[in-house]
C-alpha cells in the first residue's frame, strides 16, 4: 500500500517530519487534509514550501482529500499523509480511505484536554475518535520519531 504513514500532528509540516519521517519512510509525497489549511492559499503556499524540493506536497480538504487518497492508495507511489486531529482522519476513513494505522505525533495541551503521553494531548471529543477508528478497525500508535517503538493507544488510553 502506498499510504506509508497517516500521521495526527496538529503542527503538519515541521522539522521532525520533514527530516525523520520522510527520509525513513522514504516517501514521496506528502498529502495534507485539512479544511481550514486547503481554504488558505497563503498557507498552503507556506506548507508547500516546507517540504524538501522535489517532495510534492498536496493540501486538500476533507472531500478532496479522501478522493485523492484512495486514487493514491491503489498507486505504488509512497505517500506520507498529515492530518491537525482524530476527526479528520476518522472522516477519511468513514470515507473509504484504506488507512491500516494512524500515528499520533504533535497533539498540544489546553485547557480542557487530558495528557495521554509526552506532546499528545487530547480533548473529550478526539478520544471518542480515537476509540472510533479502532472500532473501525485501523490501529491507533504513538510514535513521535520514526526511531522510536511505537506504543499502542490502548496502553495510554485512560478508559483502560
Amino acid at each position: 500500500m502506498s499510504l506509508r504513514l497517516v500521521r495526527i500532528d496538529d503542527r503538519l509540516i515541521h522539522g521532525q517530519v520533514v527530516a525523520g519521517w520522510l527520509r525513513a519512510l522514504g516517501a514521496e509525497r506528502i498529502v495534507i487534509v485539512d479544511d481550514a489549511s486547503a481554504r488558505d492559499e497563503f498557507l498552503r503556499e507556506v506548507l508547500t514550501l516546507a517540504a524538501p524540493q522535489g517532495v510534492p506536497v498536496e493540501v486538500a480538504g476533507v472531500a478532496d482529500g479522501a478522493a485523492r487518497l484512495i486514487a493514491l492508495a491503489g498507486t505504488p507511489e509512497s505517500v506520507m499523509v498529515l492530518a491537525r486531529n482524530p476527526r479528520t482522519v476518522l472522516a477519511l476513513r468513514v470515507a473509504g480511505v484504506p488507512i491500516e494505522v494512524v500515528d499520533l505525533g504533535g497533539m498540544g495541551s489546553g485547557p480542557g484536554r487530558r495528557r495521554l503521553h509526552k506532546t499528545i494531548s487530547v480533548s473529550p471529543d478526539e478520544l471518542r475518535e480515537l476509540r472510533e477508528l479502532e472500532q473501525l478497525g485501523t490501529r491507533v500508535e504513538i510514535q513521535i520519531v520514526a526511531d522510536d517503538r511505537p506504543i499502542p493507544f490502548g496502553s495510554v488510553d485512560p478508559r483502560n
